[in-house]
């Protein structure tokens, strides 16, 4: 049995994508793997039981219930002795449970820059034979090679560097809704999912159809009164459109809503359309790793840029 930590020194690193992404993928190559989540400490962790409740829908992987202690986990260890455990620690560096379970420690950074890099060799200092190596991510496509080169130049092993991607950073209709204190006009069954673009309104005499055409899965922000861009919107099956101003929009849209078979979600937000945006654009720096999009995308992203060989070598 092997057992590997997902960690970082930071929370919002994107742990729970690596884990995910790379419970797959050793999995794909013929691994048995059991993916885990650990608490905080023995007390409710909301975080920590979404980040379960993701690992669970890993496909080829099995998973805990929910986020377990480090007791639980030690004994799920001695449980599964002939499977690769991957265990997403809480932020911080997990040197004492690396050396109770004889574990290999991945740290995983959404900041390559020198001083984070410093901070990272520190760590792998401080975990000794445990340090595994390091992955990089959301990091801008073409600085890819360079953040590899800067990891690799403070001795650590670079395990891969994956680049920015809008929808594992996108927000989730529900997290959208929060963030506006917006009210619901309609809603769908998938406000879980996240969003990959958001896209605004045209300001111009061009028809709205053909630009809101330009993304698939997205949130179109206009103002409550733009009926011409409301229904141009809603023409191509957007996730949700995003009625700024506080106002009721038409009578005529709403009837449109209950009458149209597209699954939409319609969100009434009280603040005018900069300040939206303004709130959303802040959202983006702290989503969380929920629903079947992100999921995917993670994995796809791993099988990319990751080398399940890599990890064989490293773990011996």
């Amino acid at each position: 049995m092997a057992v590997i930590l997902i960690a970082s020194l930071a929370p919002g690193e994107g742990r729970t994508a690596i884990a995910a992404g790379l419970g797959a993928l050793l999995a794909e190559g013929g691994s048995d793997v059991r993916l885990l989540r650990l608490r905080s400490a023995d007390q409710a962790d909301a975080a920590a039981e979404d980040d379960a409740r993701a690992l669970a829908a890993v496909p080829g992987c099995s998973a805990a219930a929910g986020a377990v202690s480090e007791q639980e986990a030690q004994t799920q260890a001695a449980e599964n002795a002939n499977a690769l455990l991957l265990i997403e620690t809480p932020a911080g560096v997990p040197a004492e449970l690396a050396d109770r379970l004889d574990a290999k420690v991945v740290l995983v950074t959404a900041d390559a820059g020198e001083g984070r890099v410093g901070d990272l060799a520190a760590a792998a200092e401080q975990l000794g034979k445990a340090s595994l190596g390091v992955i990089a991510t959301r990091q801008p496509e073409r600085t890819l090679a360079r953040v590899r080169d800067r990891i690799t130049e403070r001795g650590l092993r670079c395990l891969g560097a994956l680049p920015e991607d809008a929808l594992l950073a996108g927000p989730t209709l529900n997290e959208m809704a929060e963030a506006l204190h917006a009210s619901r006009l309609a809603e769908t069954g998938n406000e879980d999912e996240a969003v990959e673009f958001v896209m605004l309104g045209p300001i111009s005499a061009d028809p709205g159809q053909p630009y809101f055409l330009r993304h698939g899965s997205k949130a179109v922000i206009n103002r409550f009164d733009k009926m011409d861009l409301h229904l141009a919107a809603l023409a191509t099956e957007p996730d949700c459109l995003i009625l700024t101003g506080g106002q009721m929009p038409s009578p005529y849209f709403l009837d449109r809503l209950q009458g149209d078979d597209a699954e939409v979600t319609v969100l009434l937000a009280p603040e005018d359309t900069v300040r939206t945006v303004e709130v959303l654009d802040q959202l983006y720096q702290r989503t969380r790793f929920l629903g079947r999009r992100k999921l995917d995308r993670a994995i796809e992203l791993c099988k990319r840029y990751l080398q399940p060989e890599d990890f064989a070598a490293a773990i011996g």
